[in-house]
Protein backbone atom coordinates (compact mmCIF):
# COMPACT_ATOMS: atom_id res chain seq x y z
CA UNK A 1 0.00 0.00 0.00
CA UNK A 2 1.38 3.48 -0.73
CA UNK A 3 1.20 6.23 1.71
CA UNK A 4 0.18 10.09 0.50
CA UNK A 5 3.95 10.51 -0.16
CA UNK A 6 4.11 8.16 -2.56
CA UNK A 7 0.88 8.89 -4.09
CA UNK A 8 1.48 12.78 -4.62
CA UNK A 9 4.18 12.05 -6.63
CA UNK A 10 2.68 9.45 -9.02
CA UNK A 11 0.29 12.24 -9.65
CA UNK A 12 3.10 14.79 -10.17
CA UNK A 13 4.93 14.19 -13.80
CA UNK A 14 8.27 14.34 -13.28
CA UNK A 15 11.39 15.53 -15.61
CA UNK A 16 14.29 13.61 -14.52
CA UNK A 17 16.41 15.70 -17.56
CA UNK A 18 15.21 19.05 -15.77
CA UNK A 19 15.42 18.25 -12.40
CA UNK A 20 18.98 16.57 -12.88
CA UNK A 21 19.56 20.15 -14.20
CA UNK A 22 18.21 21.91 -11.54
CA UNK A 23 20.57 19.68 -9.17
CA UNK A 24 23.30 20.61 -11.34
CA UNK A 25 23.17 23.84 -11.15
CA UNK A 26 22.82 24.06 -7.72
CA UNK A 27 26.20 22.21 -7.34
CA UNK A 28 28.09 24.83 -9.50
CA UNK A 29 26.79 27.59 -7.41
CA UNK A 30 27.81 25.97 -4.13
CA UNK A 31 31.38 25.17 -6.09
CA UNK A 32 31.64 28.75 -7.17
CA UNK A 33 30.45 29.99 -3.75
CA UNK A 34 33.22 28.21 -2.14
CA UNK A 35 35.97 29.59 -4.42
CA UNK A 36 34.39 33.25 -4.06
CA UNK A 37 34.52 32.79 0.05
CA UNK A 38 38.51 31.54 -0.55
CA UNK A 39 39.52 34.61 -2.63
CA UNK A 40 37.41 36.70 0.18
CA UNK A 41 39.73 35.10 2.67
CA UNK A 42 43.01 35.45 0.21
CA UNK A 43 41.99 39.28 -0.21
CA UNK A 44 41.88 40.17 3.73
CA UNK A 45 44.61 40.96 5.29
CA UNK A 46 46.21 39.74 7.57
CA UNK A 47 44.37 38.06 10.96
CA UNK A 48 41.31 38.67 9.73
CA UNK A 49 39.76 35.01 9.15
CA UNK A 50 36.66 34.11 7.10
CA UNK A 51 34.70 31.46 9.17
CA UNK A 52 34.02 28.67 6.69
CA UNK A 53 32.70 26.59 9.27
CA UNK A 54 29.81 29.37 10.15
CA UNK A 55 26.86 29.11 8.44
CA UNK A 56 26.73 32.25 5.88
CA UNK A 57 24.02 32.67 3.67
CA UNK A 58 24.98 33.75 -0.10
CA UNK A 59 23.93 38.10 0.36
CA UNK A 60 26.71 37.17 2.95
CA UNK A 61 29.20 35.62 1.24
CA UNK A 62 28.49 38.56 -1.07
CA UNK A 63 29.29 41.05 1.52
CA UNK A 64 32.64 39.10 2.89
CA UNK A 65 33.68 39.68 -0.85
CA UNK A 66 33.08 43.43 -0.66
CA UNK A 67 34.03 43.97 2.63
CA UNK A 68 37.82 41.67 1.68
CA UNK A 69 37.77 43.75 -1.85
CA UNK A 70 37.62 47.26 0.64
CA UNK A 71 39.76 46.11 3.20
CA UNK A 72 42.88 45.44 0.88
CA UNK A 73 44.50 47.22 -2.31
CA UNK A 74 45.47 45.31 -4.83
CA UNK A 75 47.43 46.42 -8.23
CA UNK A 76 44.87 48.11 -10.78
CA UNK A 77 44.40 45.11 -12.95
CA UNK A 78 43.96 42.87 -10.07
CA UNK A 79 41.52 45.21 -8.54
CA UNK A 80 38.87 45.37 -11.29
CA UNK A 81 39.02 41.51 -12.21
CA UNK A 82 38.08 40.79 -8.31
CA UNK A 83 35.68 43.82 -8.40
CA UNK A 84 34.03 42.24 -11.34
CA UNK A 85 33.67 38.97 -9.95
CA UNK A 86 32.21 40.54 -7.40
CA UNK A 87 29.42 42.45 -9.42
CA UNK A 88 28.87 38.94 -11.55
CA UNK A 89 28.15 37.14 -7.98
CA UNK A 90 25.97 39.83 -6.98
CA UNK A 91 24.14 39.32 -10.35
CA UNK A 92 24.48 35.50 -9.99
CA UNK A 93 23.01 35.62 -6.89
CA UNK A 94 19.78 37.58 -7.94
CA UNK A 95 19.17 34.12 -10.73
CA UNK A 96 20.00 31.84 -7.76
CA UNK A 97 17.26 33.45 -5.57
CA UNK A 98 14.87 33.34 -8.80
CA UNK A 99 15.60 29.18 -8.45
CA UNK A 100 16.18 28.60 -5.05
CA UNK A 101 12.94 30.41 -3.72
CA UNK A 102 10.59 29.12 -6.86
CA UNK A 103 7.86 27.07 -6.33
CA UNK A 104 6.88 24.06 -8.22
CA UNK A 105 4.24 24.17 -10.69
CA UNK A 106 2.26 22.47 -13.59
CA UNK A 107 3.01 24.87 -16.63
CA UNK A 108 2.00 22.93 -20.17
CA UNK A 109 1.46 19.44 -18.57
CA UNK A 110 5.66 19.93 -17.30
CA UNK A 111 6.47 20.32 -13.25
CA UNK A 112 8.91 23.00 -13.83
CA UNK A 113 9.63 25.99 -11.17
CA UNK A 114 7.86 29.12 -11.62
CA UNK A 115 8.51 32.45 -9.91
CA UNK A 116 7.00 35.62 -9.91
CA UNK A 117 8.78 39.08 -9.59
CA UNK A 118 8.27 42.13 -8.41
CA UNK A 119 6.19 43.70 -10.83
CA UNK A 120 3.82 40.74 -10.81
CA UNK A 121 4.77 39.24 -14.53
CA UNK A 122 4.94 35.22 -14.16
CA UNK A 123 7.53 33.15 -15.55
CA UNK A 124 8.91 29.33 -15.89
CA UNK A 125 12.34 28.55 -15.13
CA UNK A 126 12.86 26.29 -17.97
CA UNK A 127 15.84 23.77 -18.51
CA UNK A 128 17.93 26.23 -20.89
CA UNK A 129 17.75 29.02 -17.81
CA UNK A 130 19.14 25.98 -15.43
CA UNK A 131 21.93 25.38 -18.09
CA UNK A 132 22.81 28.98 -18.23
CA UNK A 133 23.21 29.55 -14.75
CA UNK A 134 25.36 26.62 -14.34
CA UNK A 135 27.96 27.43 -17.05
CA UNK A 136 28.01 31.28 -15.72
CA UNK A 137 28.72 29.74 -12.24
CA UNK A 138 31.44 27.23 -13.19
CA UNK A 139 32.60 30.38 -15.78
CA UNK A 140 32.72 32.82 -12.59
CA UNK A 141 34.38 30.02 -10.12
CA UNK A 142 37.22 29.81 -12.62
CA UNK A 143 37.70 33.00 -12.54
CA UNK A 144 38.01 33.37 -8.71
CA UNK A 145 40.08 30.35 -8.71
CA UNK A 146 42.32 31.74 -10.64
CA UNK A 147 42.30 34.90 -9.28
CA UNK A 148 43.01 33.37 -5.81
CA UNK A 149 45.81 31.54 -7.40
CA UNK A 150 47.54 34.03 -8.98
CA UNK A 151 47.14 36.37 -5.77
CA UNK A 152 48.81 33.28 -3.66
CA UNK A 153 51.46 33.21 -6.35
CA UNK A 154 52.08 36.64 -5.84
CA UNK A 155 52.10 37.35 -9.41
CA UNK A 156 49.78 40.40 -9.09
CA UNK A 157 51.64 43.56 -10.41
Amino acid sequence: MMGPVEQQSQRMPTDSEYLESLGRAIYRWAQMEWAILYLAKELYPEGHTVRRSEPMTSAEVAQQLRSALEATSLPDSASQDAAAIADEYDSLLLQRNDIVHAHPATINDQQRLHRVRADGTHESIEPDDLVAFSSDCTRLGNRASALLWTLRRGETS
